[in-house]
């Protein structure tokens, strides 16, 4: 099953890149433009409210850039239908953008993995809301980190990321490491939409204890669940004493706030994202791969 377009009759057929495209698009890129398509590449797609709390202060401003980056080529725009309305806009790579992040890296478009087909995909694909709720975990983390006054800072893997390194015993929806001050937690994320069945959450609890065991390090493991209901059911099922320190959470709540519970806690403590290492130690995660912080940095 995929997911419905809107249809919109109005907008204009979209040119074939072309060096003038690309030229003209050049000229007008700013750094924050270019870093903000790095990010759509690496998460796939991201809507205008996450986009606004990526790299700007203002929602009209952020929306009004985003305009003229679609008009420009360098992003396209798809709005999935929603037969009550209100769906926001959902960004993608363009070809055009493609083409200069593959030059950054001195690559072609073959090269650095991009077709338009494959970039509009997640946009159409019926697990769609899995996704943007997935990166709005990351965004609402990196925002929390754009403001000075939190001291904090996030290192963030895709799924992807995760995949080629640890695929053969866990998939991740996500992993990183959260720091504040001196203190930091590394974490692997399942992003869950309550349709597996709770044994599947349960195994892969189990295939996270063996992960732990072969690297000889102690991440948290996050469940962040559509509702009290699913985490109360799911919590029975883990039990007390899961194979690697675990934390649960809903979707309504703010992953950087004190609304993670852990699974060993009877007293169903919330706990803060950095307070959920075991026994107040730092957790550590197995090794991921390098951070690059200035091509991250869109504050």
């Amino acid at each position: 099953m995929s997911v419905v377009l809107r249809p919109d009759h109005h907008a204009p057929i979209r040119p074939r890149s072309s060096p003038e495209v690309i030229k003209t698009l050049v000229a007008r890129l700013t750094e924050r433009d270019r870093r903000i398509m790095r990010l759509i590449w690496r998460h796939k797609v991201l809507t205008t409210d996450q986009l606004t709390a990526l790299g700007w202060n203002s929602y009209n401003t952020a929306k009004q850039r985003l305009a003229t980056l679609h008009r420009l080529r360098a992003l396209e725009r798809i709005r999935p239908w929603n037969p009550r309305g209100g769906a926001p806009w959902h960004y993608v790579l363009d070809t055009p953008g493609a083409e200069i992040l593959a030059a950054e890296h001195g690559q072609t478009l073959r090269e650095f993995g991009y077709r338009r087909d494959r970039a509009l995909n997640p946009v159409t694909s019926a697990a769609l809301g899995h996704l943007r709720g997935l990166n709005q975990v990351f965004v609402d983390l990196y925002a929390h980190a754009r403001t000075e006054a939190n001291d904090a800072h996030l290192d963030w893997w895709t799924e992807a990321e995760c995949a080629d390194l640890y695929g053969d015993i866990v998939r991740p929806d996500g992993g990183g490491t959260w720091t504040i001050a001196n203190r930091h937690v590394g974490f692997f994320l399942e992003y869950d939409m309550g349709t597996e069945r709770l044994r599947r959450l349960v195994d892969k609890i189990a295939a996270y204890g063996e992960l732990a065991a072969t690297t000889a390090t102690t991440p948290v493991v996050l469940l962040h669940l559509p509702n009290r209901r699913r985490e109360a059911h799911l919590r029975r099922a883990l039990g007390t004493g899961p194979a690697v320190t675990v934390a649960t959470a809903t979707h309504d709540a703010h992953p950087a706030e004190a609304v993670w519970v852990r699974a060993d806690d009877p007293h169903l403590h919330p706990r803060r994202l950095i307070d959920l290492a075991p026994d107040g130690k730092t957790a550590h995660q197995p090794m991921l791969p390098a951070w690059d912080d200035e091509e991250e940095d869109v504050g």
